[in-house]
């Protein structure tokens, strides 16, 4: 193929161009599966097959091939298509791009439950283990990574974990920790296990365990945007997770549903919003610890020493590496 000759064959449909155009933004196979409406496993299947269509082998063969065939018709436009695929300006541009637990990442760890600002809270109280201690560790540990695929998007992960009968344990240790299972079953569109899991969780009454009348509001909520696609129910989550500044880990929670339905909608300019928003609590939780005397992440930090060398070897090496 030369730079003046656009390739004719094959043709490509609507739906391939639309592929072949996420690819280029650099989109991962779960996000070009939410805009083209497939499973994962289906897009995978058509992006095998659109390859061998094409005669490529890979993703980055793919993305040259229709980069090359836009630039006989508009160079212009394949230069500005180019320069997009690299270009992040914002954490919620990032987040949109990789996912929101890989953009965060040492951040994550001043978000949602468990984190690093229960840590210290923990360690402050002193408390010595014990055997029933030692098993509320390791519901804790199950429910900080639902927290991690839930913001990662992987909701399969919540999906296995509730089959595997996770969810009463969870709600008689942190009944929160159940909230969170029941938001990655809903946003995951597993609408059947979701519906159990609401019905298994009671609302909190005087002297009784329970989930609070927000979290159930907000569970319902994200229930009826996922199903009925409801603009209301949107809503009702923005002033739930506005009213809840004072509640910093339902706060969190309710951004990330919110990123999630967002961007299941295709809605660009909100998702990227709410996961700026998320950074700005993330950021926030992290000045409160650093103020309080936590230095998670050190402001100044040396370079450690290296290894020591006898000062004739390591001369030796600088001449080699020069000659």
């Amino acid at each position: 193929m030369t730079a003046n000759t656009a390739p004719t064959k094959p043709l490509l449909s609507d739906t391939d161009k639309k592929l072949l155009e996420l690819l280029i933004k650099g989109a991962s196979g779960r996000l070009i599966a939410e805009r083209l409406g497939y499973k994962e496993g289906t897009t995978r299947v058509y992006l095998h097959s659109l390859y061998k269509r094409i005669g490529v082998n890979n993703k980055t063969s793919a993305v040259t091939w229709y980069l090359d065939m836009m630039a006989a018709n508009d160079p212009v436009a394949v230069r500005e298509a180019a320069a997009n695929s690299y270009r992040v300006n914002s954490f919620g541009e990032m987040a949109l791009k990789h996912g929101l637990l890989e953009s965060l990442g040492i951040m994550g760890v001043f978000l949602g439950p468990y984190g690093r600002m229960w840590e210290v809270g923990h360690k402050l109280k002193g408390e010595k283990p014990s055997i029933g201690k030692v098993a509320d560790e390791q519901l804790r540990g199950v429910a900080r990574e639902l927290w991690q695929s839930l913001l990662s998007g992987n909701f399969v992960a919540g999906k296995r974990q509730f089959d595997a009968g996770i969810l009463p344990k969870l709600f008689v240790a942190a009944p929160s920790d159940a909230v969170v299972l029941t938001a990655t079953l809903i946003l995951g569109g597993f609408s059947t296990s979701a519906k159990r899991a609401l019905a298994a969780l009671p609302a909190r009454r005087a002297g009784s365990l329970g989930v609070t009348v927000d979290e159930l509001r907000a569970l319902n909520a994200a229930s009826d945007a996922v199903e009925k696609s409801s603009d209301s129910a949107i809503n009702a989550l923005h002033g739930l997770a506005e009213s809840s500044r004072s509640k910093p880990v339902f706060r969190h929670l309710l951004l990330v549903t919110l990123f999630h339905l967002y961007r299941q909608r295709g809605d660009i300019v909100r998702s990227t919003a709410t996961a700026n928003a998320l950074w700005v609590e993330a950021e926030s939780v992290r000045q409160q610890l650093e103020a309080s005397g936590d230095r998670t992440l050190p402001s100044k930090v040396s370079l450690p020493e290296p290894p020591v060398v006898a000062t004739a070897k390591l001369s030796a090496y600088l001449e080699k590496l020069t000659a």
